[in-house]
This record gives C-alpha cells, structure tokens and sequence, in this order.
C-alpha cells in the first residue's frame, strides 16, 4: 500500500511541476510579446499561487508517506528539491540537482530521478528564456533610442534662427526618416508578437500565387526603378492554400531586402516551380552578399550582418524574422544561400496544402 501511495504521490508531483514549468514559460513569453510584467514577478507569484501552494503541499506528503522508507536519503532529496525550487523562483536558473547522487540509491524505482531531470530541464529552459528576455529589452531599447537620439539632435539645431532653407530642409527631413523608422519598428514588433501569439488569426485559402508576385512586384516598382534594377519573373500558372495576406508579406519583405542591398542597375530574379507535394520559390539578387559565419544568424530577431549599413537603409533586424515566422506557420522552411560580394539567394518551400 506504501510503495502504490509513494507511486501516486511522486506521479501527482511530476504532474504539477510540469505544469508550473509550462505557466512560468507562458508568462515569460507573454512578458516578451507584451512587455506587461516584470519577470521576477512573474516568478515570484508564481512561487506563492495557487500552484505553488499544491507543490509543497505535495512536498509535505511526500515527507509523511516516506517515512521509513530511506528515510534520511528522501529527506535529503526533499530538502534538495525544495531548495533548488525555491532558488529557481528567485531567478537563479543556472542551478542543477546532481541525479548521479541519487541515481546511486537504492529507491526501488526510477520515478525520482526521472523527477531530478525534469527540474533541471525547467531550470535550463527558463534560463533560456531569461537570456531570450534579456537579449529582446536590450535590442529594442538600442533600436528605439538610436532614432530618438537623432530627432532630439536634429530638434536641437533647428533652434538655431540662422540655418538656410537648405539646412532647415535637410534636418527636417532626417527627423521625417527617423521617425518613420520608429513607426518601422514598433509595427514589426506588432506584428512579431501577433504572430507568435496562439490566437493568431490564419486564414488559409486557393488563389493564385504567380498572380501574387506579379502584384507585389509591381506594388514595389518606385523602390527597384528608382535603383535601375532589372527584375525578371519566371513562373508558372501556380494555385497554392494560404494565408494570402501573410504570404504576401513574405515577398514584399523579401524582395525588399534584395532591393535594398542590390547596387544600382543590379538584377532580381524570381521563379517559381512545383511538385505534386509543395512550391519552391526562388528570390536571387547580384547584391552584396552575406559572410559565411553570418549566415546561421540571418533570421534571429534584430540581427544585422553589418549594422551601420542596415540602419543606412532602413534596417531593423525584423524583417526577416518575419518571413520566417510566417513560413513556419504554414508548415513551410527558408533557406538562404550567399556569396560575399556575388549575391544572395532565398529558397522558400510551402506545402500545397498547409
């Protein structure tokens, strides 16, 4: 009867400790979508909830019902455990039970080490998150204070009643550009937060995607006309099930990079072939190109192979984190493949039925 209670209490325990792991990460990725709580606070009530009043409820069961069963080694365990719980509520995620102590002991089961795991996995994971959290403030508070701190500079020499047209015009029209930059970046961060949100919204259907590149490609020809850039299309008539608004923020995002980094009288290329399975979609450009050792980093949020040139543009680091974060949502991948001073080339595959 003993050894079925400890089965069913150490089980009971597993449970709700999985479940606090999963609403800590809730409230650590709601924190970085929404930026509403502070995270020690989130671990903080987390500690003293509901939750956390069930778990070292189910501790003090597990100390009265061990009783005489090693005793002085559950006691150990319980009290380790209580610790690094404790430790983990206070933010110190860099903790770890060692499970060769315990996996040494005579238990009679693997219940407890297989316990041991799952605490050190959740303390790993939401150290991630933590790194994840800390990484996304510092590069949202660099992106926002650098356009700030020109308007303000810009704002400043205006002031000054002896400036020509000429001066008060150019000024002018750098706070214009910052501020657009600003408005920039807080729609990526919108839309980035929509789209990692469980509720966003997916409205798949048939319609005809060669259409869709013709149309962004036209909606964007001030950009590559104004460089000289030749476009050419190659496609064929393509019926795809998609999101077509998200979608088409893809291509428009993505030929919006090859603009950008493409010299004047430059050439982009698109096509697009099929299978019975999925669509490939090929977007080249005879740009820039990217570094070798930048190109794993490509599609992390806020990264910028090289960062002066990026904000020269108009660069934020988001765009295509988006593009990214869309494809996935459509059970698609992206790779990209680049030469340094040749070009680069993205490769998008979508399944023909999402």
């Amino acid at each position: 009867m003993k050894h079925r209670l400890k089965h069913i209490l150490v089980y009971l325990f597993i449970i709700l400790l999985q479940f606090m792991c999963f609403l800590l990460a809730a409230c650590i990725i709601d924190f970085i979508s929404s930026d509403r709580i502070m995270m020690m606070d989130v671990l903080k009530r987390a500690g003293t909830s509901s939750l956390g009043v069930a778990v070292f409820m189910t501790f003090a069961f597990l100390i009265a019902h061990f009783k005489g069963l090693h005793k002085r080694s559950y006691h150990e365990f319980i009290n380790e455990i209580e610790e690094v719980i404790d430790r983990i509520s206070k933010g110190d995620f860099g903790i770890q039970i060692d499970s060769k102590k315990y996996k040494n002991e005579n238990y009679g089961d693997e219940h407890l080490t297989d316990l041991i795991d799952k605490i050190n996995n959740m303390a790993k994971e939401l150290g991630e998150m933590e790194t994840m959290r800390q990484d996304f403030v510092s590069n949202v508070s660099h992106e926002i204070q650098s356009p700030l701190t020109s308007i303000r500079g810009f704002v400043s020499l205006l002031k000054d009643e002896t400036l020509s047209k000429q001066e008060r015009l150019h000024y002018i029209a750098v706070i214009e550009s910052e501020s657009q930059r600003l408005s920039k970046l807080s729609e990526n961060l919108l839309r980035l937060s929509t789209l990692d949100s469980e509720f966003a919204e997916f409205n798949p259907r048939h319609y005809s995607l060669n259409r869709q590149l013709k149309d962004v490609i036209l909606f964007m020809e001030p950009q590559w006309s104004a460089k000289e850039i030749e476009i050419s299309l190659n496609v064929e008539k393509v019926e795809v099930f998609a999101d077509e608004d998200l979608i088409n923020q893809v291509w428009i995002n993505l030929l919006n990079n090859s603009i950008k980094f493409t010299p004047d009288k430059g050439k982009i290329s698109l096509s697009v072939s099929e299978d019975n399975m999925q669509i490939l979609v090929k977007i080249s450009d005879n740009g820039i190109g990217m570094k070798e050792e930048n190109l794993p980093h490509v599609f992390e949020r806020f990264y910028m192979a090289d960062k002066a040139r990026s904000r020269g543009v108009g660069g934020s680091g988001l765009g295509l984190s988006i593009v990214k974060r869309i494809v996935q949502i459509h059970h698609g991948s992206i790779d990209v493949e680049s030469k340094f001073g040749e070009g680069t080339t993205f490769k998008i595959i979508i399944p023909k039925k999402s």
